[in-house]
Parts: C-alpha cells; structure tokens; sequence
C-alpha cells in the first residue's frame, strides 16, 4: 500500500506495469494469507483431514504467487534501463503545462519536485534542463528557453521575464539517472519482501 499510495508516480514515464504489478500481488496475497492462517487453525482444531489438505493446497499455491512476484520485481529492475529514456524524450514532447490534469504532466510534475531534477541528459545537450527546449508548448520558438514549474527549487524563481531560464533556480539533477536509481531500489524492495515471506512459509512448510 506504501508503494502504490507513495511511489507510483514514475509509472506513467516508465510505461511499465511491472512495478504496479508486484505491489498488488503482494497486497492481495497478504490479504489471503490473514484468511488461510484463519482457515488452517479452524482445520487444525476440527482435525479434518479434507481441510487440512486444502489448507496445504492453498498455502502451496500462495507460495507459488509470491516467489512469481518477487521474480517480476527483479525482472522490472532490468527491463527498466532498456525502456525509460525512450519514454522520457516522448513524454517530453508531450508534457502540457496548461493541462494540470494530463497524466504525462502530473507524471513530470511529480517526478521533478520530488527527485529533486530537471529534466535529463542527452547527446543533443549540454546541461539536464536543456531537453525542455524540445517541448514547443513551453519553447515554442528558439528565442525560449523555458522549463516547468516544478523544475525550480523551493521558494526560487527560475524563469525570468525573457523567457529565459535561471540556471541557479533549478534542480541539479538528472530526471533519468535519479529515477533509475529510485525505481531499481524498490523494485529491490519489494522483490526481497516477497521472496522473505515465500520463505517463511517454506520453513512454516517444514
């Protein structure tokens, strides 16, 4: 519930449901796993075989579920490197800071403030913020150099009345490489809190 309240705003740029995914599996198995461990201490206390074979049946199969999930967490962290620059420089263009409900804006928005970044490098420029050029709703002409709100740092103003951007007003760091390194901790993160209870339950199990 943490990750999927708190940690999914990269989703849009990554375009990769790998990361949902893992959070979710791991939310509705923990849910039947509280019914099971109910369900077995009724078998348990009723010594019905047919229940307790049943109960062994499920617990397998929850196990099954879980290690899947923390396959698909490690799987994310390598499929990552491969797929996310090319959606950046797409979303990129397609950012609209007169269209605060898009979901590639919000995405940005999110990214930005929180990573503490402006947008990320590239052979075509020299500086992290530069990429926003290529957005023609924010430059639409060479004569702009414009980057989004939530580029500037707290309590500074980054753009001046030129349209120009004030180098020292926005965030030092790199969009891609920040976010790289904050999706591949996570995803490490929930990988290890599934394959930690696939072994409980294997020891439980024995």
């Amino acid at each position: 519930m943490w990750t999927i309240n708190d940690k999914l705003f990269l989703e849009e740029l990554l375009r990769n449901q790998l990361y949902s995914d893992t959070a979710h599996i791991i939310i509705v198995i923990s849910n039947l796993i509280i019914i099971l461990s109910i369900f077995g201490c009724f078998a348990a206390v009723k010594e019905v075989k047919c229940l307790l074979l049943t109960y062994s049946v499920f617990s397998l199969l929850t196990m099954v579920i879980l290690g899947v999930g923390g396959v698909l967490a490690y799987i994310f962290r390598d499929q990552v490197v491969n797929t996310i620059q090319a959606e950046m420089i797409l979303d990129i263009r397609n950012y609209d800071p007169s269209d605060k409900d898009n979901s590639v804006t919000q995405a940005w928005d999110l990214t930005q403030s929180q990573l503490g970044c402006c947008g990320f490098m590239t052979e075509q420029v020299s500086e992290p913020w530069e990429i926003w050029r290529y957005n023609k709703l924010l430059n639409p002409s060479s004569e702009y150099a414009v980057v989004p709100g939530s580029c500037c740092q707290e309590a500074e103003l980054c753009v001046d009345s030129d349209n120009q951007t004030i180098v020292t007003g926005v965030w030092p760091g790199d969009c891609l490489e920040l976010s790289l390194i904050y999706v591949r901790e996570h995803a490490l993160t929930l990988g290890i809190a599934n394959i930690t209870v696939c072994c409980f339950l294997v020891r439980f199990k024995l």
